[in-house]
């Protein structure tokens, strides 16, 4: 089941499409032009309605959905017969537009509320396969343990600082506990890069607790019980069972151990190095490689698509160019990629798109950072890509009309 926010974001956007004069009547009514929504979620959707913590998402959603019904890139006024919502199913085949609803088998609607995520995919994708779909991703590209691959030196030996300071009781040396007790409060996500660039605020994950080296408070710890998985750890992290991981990933939540800072910091900046090697080589040879590049990174597809959400300061309501639109409008000057320093492995890229109409030159960037999927070391790492640009200046990203 989606999260909350997720599911009144979604579904209301759809439902302010159908030309009716409150959402407390369209709730009422349960209409069935509206689609796979369970008695059950009409009803969650009533009660949260009535609780009031989600009013401005309820707002913002109805408007965005009343929007696009009056739009001329829209509905045009006509009130549709079918709107389909995807709900948690995940898609069948691979899909380029992260769609959330489609209205009339046609109109294919992204929700898009105070996110700048672009695509979860594995690193190899990311950074070999160039994101191609699976049906036509080149033999031989891997999706394992992504830090093994690039970075086995200091992977090992961040593992072995884990490790020793597991095996250590501090109180029985007589200093202090090298294990964090608890997760210290949030605080602003800086990068420094490579390059010489300013460090930028990036976009974070809510509700998450970020992977990079944490300050976190000291606390009591005492090395784990003999029946516990982390009482006999093997010597090499490749070779750590899947309890083991969930184990460490749980003993690890709250922050690394003092010793073994210094090594994810070291392995970080190996990993975003190697990343951006990979990614390079993969885009050398052809000049096409990077137009294409462009257009996946920005989820850019055979059929058109809307957004339809908020940013933090205004209402997002766009229609994403399809490639063939693309290259009427604008042509790609150059495309970049490079490490950047600082918390988790990340890759930053800039591309200078060129607008034909004009000969201007824009700047569009992101940047993709690699993270264990399911905590330290607790699952094969996958690769997050961010869009740094705002979404409104995106060349092929059209104010809806």
């Amino acid at each position: 089941m989606p999260h909350v926010r997720t599911l009144v974001t979604e579904v209301v956007t759809g439902l302010g499409m159908l030309g009716a004069e409150s959402l407390d009547d369209v709730l009422a009514r349960r209409s069935d032009v509206m689609h796979n929504l369970s008695p059950e979620t009409w009803a969650q959707l009533a009660a949260v309605k009535a609780g009031g913590a989600f009013d401005a998402e309820f707002h913002a959603a109805w408007e965005n959905g009343r929007a696009f019904l009056a739009a001329r890139d829209g509905l045009r006024g006509r009130r549709p017969e079918v709107v389909e919502w995807k709900g948690s199913v995940r898609a069948a085949g691979d899909e380029v537009a992260p769609v959330d609803l489609r209205v009339d088998h046609v109109y294919l609607i992204s929700c898009k509320y105070l996110s700048n995520i672009l695509f979860n995919a594995s690193p190899s994708s990311a950074f070999d396969a160039l994101l191609v779909g699976r049906s036509a991703r080149p033999v031989g590209v891997a999706s394992g343990d992504w830090y093994a691959e690039v970075a086995p030196g200091p992977y090992q030996h961040l593992y072995e600082r884990v490790r020793a300071s597991l095996a250590t009781s501090p109180e029985r040396n007589g200093h202090s506990p090298a294990w964090p007790a608890t997760p210290p409060a949030p605080r602003p996500r800086f990068r420094e890069p490579f390059r010489d660039a300013p460090a930028v605020v990036l976009p974070g994950f809510e509700g998450e607790t970020p992977e990079e080296p944490l300050d976190a408070a000291p606390g009591a710890a005492t090395p784990p019980p003999p029946s516990s998985p982390l009482a006999h750890l093997p010597e090499r992290a490749v070779d750590l069972s899947s309890a083991q991981r969930a184990a460490l990933a749980e003993r690890l939540r709250a922050g690394w151990p003092r010793d073994a800072k210094a090594a994810y910091t070291a392995l970080a900046d190996t990993v975003a190095q190697a990343s951006a090697a990979r990614w390079k080589a993969a885009l050398e040879g052809s000049a096409g490689k990077g137009e294409s590049m462009l257009w996946r990174l920005l989820r850019m597809g055979s059929a058109p698509y809307y957004v339809l959400g908020s940013s933090p300061t205004r209402s997002l309501r766009l229609r994403i160019a399809t490639p063939w639109d693309w290259r009427q409008q604008f042509s790609l000057a150059g495309l970049e990629v490079f490490a950047q320093r600082g918390g988790q492995p990340r890759v930053g890229w800039e591309a200078k798109v060129r607008v034909m109409a004009s000969g201007e030159l824009r700047t569009v960037a992101g940047h993709v950072e690699v993270r264990w999927s399911h905590g330290r070391f607790g699952g094969p790492p996958e690769a997050k890509g961010y869009l740094d640009t705002p979404h409104d200046a995106v060349p092929g990203y059209f104010a809806l009309r």
